[in-house]
């Protein structure tokens, strides 16, 4: 049962952070065009601090352990997908 939790984990943050790249990239566009930097940073700000308050409320039924397995495959696969986007998308 451990190992289906810890797979269900990364691949539910690999999603959450695929989605949270197109917002990032969405922000990015629309506030280029308007011109108003300081408002994308609050946005994006806004924006990251609200995914992370859905991936704690996803996994409470870890508790407050934030070096459990799951939790730590999570972030893992979350980490990876945004930064293979920021490598291979934005190094072009």
């Amino acid at each position: 049962m451990k190992v289906l939790t810890i797979i269900y984990s990364a691949i539910l943050h690999g999603f959450l952070g695929y989605i949270w790249i197109i917002f990032i990239s969405k922000l990015l566009d629309l506030f280029q065009l308007a011109g108003k930097s300081v408002w994308a940073g609050v946005l994006i700000g806004v924006g990251t601090l609200l995914f992370l308050d859905m991936t704690s409320r996803v996994f409470e039924s870890f508790g407050k352990d934030k070096k459990h397995p799951a939790r730590v495959a999570g972030y893992i696969s979350f980490g990876v997908i945004v930064l293979g986007w920021l490598m291979i998308f934005k190094a072009k």
